[in-house]
């Protein structure tokens, strides 16, 4: 008889993961062998456990679960991860899927989809539910932001000003300001306001 298989569960509200067991429990041929709510303990768990898939949210207290797959990954390039989150922009799906993760589903997915993603997975194929796939084409070609233009972007989205955020990044506010228009040129934003709403909505940043 062929064995379970066997799932890191990592997702800190205790309604999606009552939900989750709910599904994977009535499976004979899937346990949950290990759970957190904490990014940095899904390293722990994996290397303790060696599941045969991750069930990972991305957002969670600490460590996020854009870090935890990174972790897991440098330790075991051949992880097979699950993203099931509530972020639903572009760049969320974007970032998941270049560190690693073979699915990203949002949270209202129903029992059947659920465990379809967790097939194809276990079988190395990427899973995208039509809507997420839609979301990852509309992102465009070269929008992707330097590190420091997404320092300053987080920044501009709390509302400071280019002297506030240079002061706090240790840079000239000229600087800033060259770093400002070029954010809106590769978020087509006229603005900052606008540009801030983009971020937001494609996950560029997240306003908890």
């Amino acid at each position: 008889m062929k064995a379970a298989t066997r799932i890191l569960l990592v997702e800190d509200q205790p309604i999606a993961r009552l939900a989750l067991h709910t599904v994977i429990d009535s499976r004979p041929d899937m346990k949950i062998v290990a759970e957190t709510g904490q990014g940095a303990a899904a390293l722990e768990l994996y290397r303790r456990h060696n599941p045969d898939l991750v069930i990972m949210d991305l957002r969670l207290p600490g460590m996020s679960g854009f870090e935890a797959i990174a972790a897991i990954r440098k330790h075991a390039p051949a992880a097979k991860i699950l993203v099931l989150s509530n972020y639903e922009g572009s760049e969320d799906v974007h970032r998941t899927l270049q560190s690693g993760a073979l699915a990203y589903l949002t949270k209202d997915v129903g029992k059947e989809e659920l465990i379809e993603a967790i097939l194809s997975v276990l079988g190395g194929k990427r899973y995208l539910p039509p809507s997420v796939a839609a979301l990852l084409a509309g992102r465009t070609p070269g929008s992707a932001l330097t590190d420091r233009e997404a320092d300053v972007l987080r920044l501009l989205v709390k509302g400071s000003t280019n002297k506030e955020i240079g002061d706090h990044l240790g840079i000239a506010e000229n600087t800033v300001r060259i770093h400002v228009s070029r954010i809106l040129d590769k978020l087509g934003a006229t603005d900052r306001t606008q540009a801030a709403l983009v971020a937001i909505q494609r996950g560029l940043v997240h306003v908890d």
